[in-house]
């Protein structure tokens, strides 16, 4: 059995996050990267209150599944004091491993750049939500061309465009040419062709597999990869090594 990291995951209530962990034991993933959304009112711009309180029900996970547990550390660029406070505590107290960023504001917000200076300094990735819509996104929302313009700005910074920009033809051709710009496969598409086309535009080395549990389907995100027309190295690259490398495993 290939081993498996999922680098994108959500802690929401614990008795569903439990299941999660086992879920994905028994599947042999052997770490889960996971951020804390909730709550957030339904509009995606969490208070420094609710952000802290998600990040430390995040480090009580780390610290009940050591070494399989990791943690994004979930922020809103709006306050930019607080969340630079609870980066800081988050990596050097919690031990966490990157900042997950949704949609506080879009991207290319000048909130951002602080957030992006600190984890250009710590060397840490930055992974950011991205799904354009046909009917329009939500007020906060980044597509794939604000990935490609934060990733010009901030080279040194490696960004995770999550869920391959949603559309994810234009989310490949929007970020190719930017080699600091990874993308995770988690979501719900699975169109034929998906995995093949990103492996031949970025390379197999420039994706990483996450599925966004418990909202979507494990064995459904896990069979974009398996089924996908690529070789046995790029899989594995995708499932297990670039995640690896990335957490400095």
């Amino acid at each position: 059995m290939m081993k498996i990291i999922d680098t994108h995951v959500h802690l929401c209530d614990d008795e569903s996050f439990r299941h999660t962990c086992d879920l994905e034991q028994s599947a042999g993933v052997v770490k889960i990267v996971v951020s804390c959304l909730e709550p957030c009112d339904g509009d995606y711009k969490p208070t420094p209150e609710q952000f802290r309180r998600n990040n430390a029900r995040v480090h009580e996970w780390m610290r009940r599944e050591t070494d399989f547990v990791e943690g994004w550390a979930y922020v809103n660029p709006e306050h930019e004091r607080e969340s630079l406070d609870e980066i800081d505590r988050a990596i050097n107290e919690y031990g966490m491993k990157g900042i997950k960023l949704e949609c506080g504001c879009v991207c290319t917000d000048p909130h951002y750049r602080p957030i992006m200076v600190i984890a250009d300094s710590l060397g840490i990735p930055v992974l950011q939500h991205s799904w354009f819509k046909i009917t329009g996104c939500i007020p906060g929302e980044s597509v794939p061309h604000d990935i490609a313009a934060l990733a010009r700005d901030f080279p040194g910074v490696t960004i995770i465009m999550a869920h391959m920009g949603g559309d994810w033809q234009r989310g490949i051709k929007a970020v190719r040419s930017l080699p600091n710009v990874l993308v995770d496969t988690s979501g719900s598409i699975v169109d034929c062709g998906m995995i093949e086309e990103a492996v031949e535009e970025l390379g197999a080395e420039r994706i990483l597999f996450g599925t966004d549990l418990p909202d979507i389907d494990f064995w459904t995100n896990l069979g974009k990869i398996e089924g996908a027309a690529i070789s046995a190295e790029q899989k594995r690259l995708i499932l297990y090594g670039n995640a690896s490398r990335l957490l400095g495993e």
